[in-house]
């Protein structure tokens, strides 16, 4: 004799702890760099700490509310949410947005902002789970499996480079590599994807001139020492890392937020976190971060199926990207990208998009916990009674 039974949404504290932690943790930065430029350009130290706080509000919202929705339910909505985001990212290629140096990021209606290319990321990552799952084996031939997830990453990432924003085309293509070495794509297929890539990186680059002088200006600081012109930004930030010692400088106490360091609340808020809290503080972020992924990427292994391992992992790859890539930024190891750090830099569609992401790694958390089979109902699982037949 069969029962249902309501699987229990029971919320991951491996995985909700280090997002406290990083989310605590950056509405403090958050103010600590951005009260001096808040009370100069808007008169009020507190501007972008209650912006903040309120999208934080908001981004709570949406994880609770994706934590008690099946992730199956994706499956469905996958394609919908895909041509949903293809059709914002033309729209801003159209109609234009709000643009930040040189590019277009933005779109804004009365006092909203909706930045359509952290949207893109996530239905990519989930469109691409279901794609693959549907694949299975067929993902270790190009024709019928790498270069139907190729067409899918390459349309988003054009409609993406046209704002132009080629430090998340990057990052969208290197999780969406991720995904496909996951499910077993042949390392010469990833291999001519990466080439194809890189190829047009470089193109892309020789196009833009800001583009440019984010390279030249990296070229500069460690080729030739220069700390002016497109390399300041870089240059304030390794002073601010350097400068915070081993315990840091004391929170609020940074020097280089002080009209030295540009975008010090957003892009560069490590850099702050450096010169406040030290190579102490700076490791533990770094500690967290890495508790956050191994859990994500725990959670994937244990998924009840094909679908909750290629979404969890994807999306926490998506994640680790965009911290890999933001560090490797602020500390010079790549030119400047223009991508924030998750749960810690100010923003909004970032904040809530990584939330929303949250939510459903808690979802497909609490779908292992009694590892109780699935059964045929959605958010519904049968058991044996004992002694039933």
């Amino acid at each position: 004799m069969n029962v249902a039974i309501a699987v229990p949404r029971r919320l991951d504290w491996g995985i909700l702890l280090p997002v406290v932690a990083l989310l605590a943790l950056g509405l403090v930065m958050v103010y600590s760099s951005s009260a001096l430029l808040g009370a100069d350009r808007f008169h009020s130290q507190f501007f972008f700490l209650k912006r903040q706080v309120v999208r934080l509000l908001l981004g709570l919202v949406v994880m609770l509310a994706l934590s008690q929705v099946d992730y199956r339910r994706l499956l469905a909505i996958a394609p919908w949410a895909l041509g949903a985001s293809v059709a914002l990212l033309a729209t801003l290629v159209v109609l234009g947005g709000v643009g930040v140096r040189g590019a277009n990021r933005w779109l804004s209606v009365a006092e909203f902002t909706l930045q359509p290319t952290e949207v893109a990321r996530v239905a990519c990552v989930v469109y691409l789970a279901k794609l693959l799952d549907r694949k299975g084996d067929r993902v270790r031939s190009f024709r019928d499996g790498v270069l139907p997830a190729a067409v899918v990453l390459g349309v988003i990432a054009l409609l993406i480079l046209k704002q132009p924003n080629l430090g998340s085309t990057i990052a969208l293509l290197v999780t969406g590599g991720l995904m496909l070495h996951l499910a077993g794509a042949r390392h010469r297929h990833l291999a001519v994807l990466a080439g194809a890539g890189a190829l047009f990186a470089g193109i892309q680059i020789l196009r833009h001139r800001y583009m440019m002088d984010r390279v030249q200006g990296w070229l500069s600081h460690w080729l030739t020492g220069d700390a002016q012109g497109t390399s300041w930004q870089l240059h304030q930030s390794i002073v601010a890392l350097g400068s915070g010692g081993v315990l840091g400088e004391g929170p609020g106490r940074g020097l280089q937020k002080f009209f030295f360091l540009p975008d010090p609340h957003t892009d560069f808020i490590y850099a702050v976190i450096g010169e406040e809290l030290g190579f102490v503080g700076a490791a533990s972020v770094l500690v967290v971060y890495a508790v956050l992924f191994l859990r994500g990427l725990k959670i994937a292994g244990r998924a009840p199926d094909r679908f909750g391992f290629y979404l969890a992992s994807g999306l926490t790859l998506s994640l680790a990207v965009y911290v890999g890539m933001n560090l490797s930024v602020v500390t010079g190891i790549i030119p400047t990208t223009g991508l924030p750090l998750p749960f810690l830099s100010y923003g909004g569609s970032a904040l809530v998009v990584n939330l929303g992401v949250v939510g459903v790694l808690l979802n497909v958390a609490s779908q292992i916990k009694s590892g109780i089979r699935t059964g045929p109902v959605v958010g519904t699982v049968t058991r044996k009674r004992p002694g039933g037949r």
